[in-house]
């Protein structure tokens, strides 16, 4: 009956007596369940490959296909040499000027619009904003503050 009386009846076992210190050091002890996510057990794995498989599907795959399909600027430079790594094989990208690809007539249609029409295009756009605001009468946000004058 003595040895009953002196037998530990908790779920935790006694704490061992380490005799190195060993790293990391541990203050205490944990329980180990079902439920906690110590390291092999069914809640470790299930949120390890979980994760694992988050980053790989929902993260790598998707963006790899915004890569792959929505690039515009890789859609746009479409037969364009790479960007070398001497810099100095990269000059002649410096040298070209793009109105000339097309011939003479697409430089002057291009310093047509970029010199000539960004002046009326401008204005339209100014008098456009000013004749909606003088429509919807947004000039007079303050009448309903202004004090009538007295006479």
């Amino acid at each position: 009956m003595a040895l009953m009386r002196s037998a530990r009846r908790l779920a935790a076992q006694a704490p061992k007596v380490v005799e190195q210190q060993s790293y990391p050091l541990v203050y205490g002890s944990v329980e180990e369940t079902v439920m906690s996510p110590y390291k092999g057990g069914p809640v470790y794995l299930w949120l390890r490959s979980s994760i694992i498989w988050t980053r790989r599907v929902l993260g790598r795959h998707w963006i790899r296909w915004l890569e792959r399909n929505w690039d515009y600027q890789k859609m746009c430079m479409m037969g364009m040499p790479e960007m070398h790594i001497d810099p100095r094989k990269n000059r002649w990208r410096y040298l070209i000027d793009t109105g000339y690809y097309g011939g003479m007539l697409d430089k002057v249609h291009e310093d047509f619009w970029r010199y000539i029409m960004v002046y009326p295009a401008a204005a339209f756009c100014v008098y456009s904003i000013w004749y909606k605001m003088k429509e919807n009468d947004k000039h007079n946000f303050m009448a309903k503050w202004r004090v009538p004058k007295e006479e």
